[in-house]
Order: structure tokens, then sequence, then C-alpha cells
């Protein structure tokens, strides 16, 4: 009998250490409860499945997307492949221009350059107008009927470049146009956004992508150009991946034999 005793008194001991766990384990899950709620459970949608992002590596290049709403690809000798392969200047030097021609130079908002000689200066980033305006003194852009009102200040100097493309002569008080900004070197391109522009000794070439159009400034005035149209040939040897044959077909002059 004090066996079974002893037997009933062990099995006493357990069921209340049992007992005491669930209660402690009980009180835990309470203190849990109270103090950190749980995690709301987000379920994903059944409408669409889920999918990763692609790599940025993926998105379309230069090389391979089309302008303009056309569906031709651009060739290496283009304007527009041969001002994006020209050696590309530091946008950061660009945030520099006065009000004035004689005024103070002070960092601005948007972007501005000019050429070497100063005969061409340009804008962007600076009027809201999502626009590239530029001032060349070889432009000389006709004044139309409509701008016959007093709150257009027209300028036939000014050059606008926008997803509409290229048009001589405007509106100033609209576009306004930084002076004193730094050069953009004979040889380099600048690319901001939508816009890429070539600076060629005092010439400038500029192309707006959405649009596949753009303009040329330079000794003979003011000329509209469409991005996929062959560059001249003193652009071409300021590209670093022209094809060297094309480079070579466009450049070379026939030889005039001598006497």
């Amino acid at each position: 009998m004090a066996t079974v005793q002893g037997y009933g008194s062990r099995q006493r001991t357990i069921l209340i250490g049992l007992v005491g766990a669930a209660a402690l384990a009980v009180s835990s899950c309470s203190a849990l409860s109270i103090d950190s709620p749980p995690s709301e459970i987000v379920i994903p949608g059944t409408d669409a499945p889920m999918t990763e992002s692609p790599s940025s590596s993926l998105a379309p290049t230069t090389a391979s997307r089309t302008f303009g709403g056309g569906d031709e690809t651009l060739s290496p000798w283009s304007y527009e492949r041969v001002i994006k392969a020209a050696p590309r200047a530091s946008n950061s030097r660009y945030q520099i221009g006065s009000t004035a021609a004689a005024g103070e130079l002070a960092d601005v908002s948007g972007y501005h350059f000019s050429t070497e000689d100063r005969s061409v200066r340009c804008s962007t980033g600076n009027n809201g107008a999502d626009a590239l305006a530029c001032v060349g003194t070889n432009v000389k852009g006709a004044k139309p009927s409509s701008r016959d009102g007093g709150e257009c200040e027209w300028k036939p100097d000014f050059v606008i470049l926008d997803a509409n493309g290229p048009t001589e002569g405007a509106c100033a008080n609209s576009y306004p146009v930084l002076f004193r900004s730094r050069i953009l070197s004979s040889g380099e391109s600048l690319t901001i956004d939508r816009f890429a522009c070539l600076a060629n000794n005092d010439d400038l070439y500029c192309v707006e992508s959405s649009s596949g159009t753009g303009f040329a400034i330079t000794a003979a005035g003011y000329m509209s150009i469409r991005a996929g149209d062959r560059a001249p040939s003193a652009l071409l040897a300021l590209s670093t991946d022209i094809p060297p044959s094309t480079l070579e077909t466009t450049q070379s002059s026939p030889v005039v034999p001598t006497d």
C-alpha cells in the first residue's frame, strides 16, 4: 500500500506541474496579446499574378528605340545617334548663369550653356514650359501676324524646341534664356531629359527625342532637322561609335591626279 501511495503522490506532483505550465503559457499568451497585437496579414489579389519589376538593364536603349512616332530604328550616322555618341559633358556644370548680360553669376535652376563664341546661348528647365530655348545671332525668324498683341515680346533670334518640334522666333518673355552661361566645348554633347545638343566649333545641333526633330544653328543660319536624318561629315568625326567604314565613306573625296 505504501508503494501505491508513493506512486500516487508522484502522479499528483506531475499533474500539478502540467497545470502550472499550462497556466503560465496562457498567461504569457495574454501578455503578448496585450502588448503587441498581431500584424496584419496581407493577401495578394487574385485578379493578376504577382510579378517582379523588370531589371533596369532591360530598358530599351537609344540604339534600339524609334523616334517621332516612326518605325525606323536610327542609324549610327543619324543626328540623334551622332549627338549622343559624342563625348558627354557633365550636366552639373551648367546650372549657373545671369539674368542680365553684365549681371553677376549665380547658381540657378535649369540648365544653361553657350557656344564657344557666345553666338548661341540656351536654357532649359527654368521656365516651366518643358522646352529648350536658344538665342542665336544668325537666327532670323519672321514675326507671324498672330503675335501682334502686346503680351508677346517677340524676338526673331529665338529658337524653341519642344514635343511639337522646333520653331524659329518666339515670345522672349515666355522663354527666359540666361546670360554668361558656361561654354559647351566643341566636340562635346549635353543631354538633358529629352534634349540632346552637340557643339561643333561655333555651331550647335540639338534634337528632342519624343518628336524626333531638332534644329541646327550655324554660320549659315537656322535649319530644322530630323533625328533620323544623316548628320554632316563634320559631326560624324566627333562620334565615338560610328563604324569606320561609314566614316571613311562619308568623308572620302575623289583624288584628282596632278601633272
